[in-house]
């Protein structure tokens, strides 16, 4: 029997024992394909097929024993719910997801891909199974036990595939036992073939199409679209982008980034008075940020206000000595007021971070 037969067929014994009440379930309404596609597209990621199947077949479920239903029948559902192994719904994976990307939970630093874990089931004792991205791989993710207290490195391959996971949890009442198919797979195979994708992480049509997707599930999320205007910029769809950063402004009259961007956008485009004003937004916002302190350099410098651009330059240099941008401004500085000898300290220290990220 081919795999994509044999996940319909768990599905579809697990439908009737919950249909004939052998199991007695709880679960979401299966309206959740359009939701699968944003969150694959908005975060980069890829589900299992089979588990894809599944929440198109139940957007979550649990399944209550004695004590549970007992639970439920005096109006506690969420306890219930709390106490049982529940497989997530697309909506709680998303939010689960989110939480654990925006905190690099349990990733190695040096990882270089799209957040990799993502969960699909929580423990009665409150730990996380999870898949690693689908993307690259030639087969469904092994479904890791992910324990709250172990390292990503420590953590075991419970089944082979959800399918497997699924067949047990449905055999054992929604108790799977996770310790007794302990695989020898490792998180680290997984994210050898997931960790060089930075080419796409950062290509700006694909930025464009991930944040669209984003704010397809949370429209009001200002930052997303200034990072989408940022895109569009970059693509040279002014229009598009200065929509964004006003739509950004508008969500969030106080965010500094969004004027930044703008500013810089504005900059590009010859247009220095204009984008002095964004600049100096975003500083005045946010006075201790090295980034903005030299987008306003480059602004003054624009507008020959020399003076002023040394006086940025040199408050981001003191906020980070290693800022390579600010030191290259500063050079272009002290070489239009004629002092040579700061330019050539500067050209040296430009050579020096230039020889260390070699």
């Amino acid at each position: 029997m081919k795999k994509k037969e044999i996940i319909n067929d768990v599905i579809n014994k697990l439908s009737d024992a919950l249909s004939k009440e052998r199991l007695k379930g709880y679960y979401g309404t299966p309206d959740s394909t359009e939701k699968i596609g944003l969150f694959e597209q908005a975060f980069g990621v890829e589900l299992p097929y089979s588990f894809k199947v599944f929440l198109r077949n139940f957007d979550g479920l649990f399944i209550a024993d004695r004590e549970t239903e007992n639970m439920i029948q005096a109006g506690e559902m969420e306890e219930a719910k709390w106490n049982s192994t529940r497989i997530l719904s697309i909506d709680e994976i998303i939010e689960e997801y989110e939480n654990l990307y925006l905190d690099d939970w349990k990733l190695e630093p040096n990882f270089d891909g799209f957040y990799p874990y993502i969960p699909f089931c929580i423990t009665a004792e409150n730990e996380k199974l999870i898949f690693i991205d689908n993307s690259l791989q030639k087969e469904e993710s092994k479904v890791f036990a992910a324990f709250h207290d172990t390292p990503a490195s420590g953590w075991f391959a419970a089944f082979e595939n959800f399918t497997e996971f699924l067949i047990d949890f449905y055999n054992r009442g929604g108790n799977p036992d996770l310790f007794s198919n302990q695989s020898e797979a490792t998180v680290e195979t997984y994210l050898e073939r997931l960790n060089d994708r930075e080419e796409e992480k950062d290509d700006p049509a694909e930025v464009v199409k991930r944040t669209t997707a984003y704010l397809e599930l949370f429209p009001d999320n200002s930052i997303k679209y200034t990072i989408r205007g940022d895109a569009y910029a970059d693509l040279k769809q002014y229009k598009k982008a200065l929509a964004d950063f006003e739509k950004s402004l508008e969500l969030d009259p106080k965010l500094a980034l969004a004027y930044y961007c703008r500013g810089s956008m504005l900059l590009s485009l010859k247009k220095a008075r204009q984008a002095l004003i964004d600049l100096d937004s975003a500083c005045k916002l946010e006075p201790g940020d090295s980034y903005y302190l030299n987008g306003r350099a480059e602004a003054f410098f624009a507008l020959n206000r020399i003076d002023e651009a040394l006086s940025d330059c040199n408050k981001a240099i003191k906020i980070d000595n290693r800022y390579f941008s600010a030191y290259y401004l500063r050079r272009k500085i002290y070489t239009a007021l004629g002092q040579t000898g700061k330019a050539e300290a500067d050209a040296r220290v430009i050579e020096e971070l230039l020889e260390e990220d070699e």
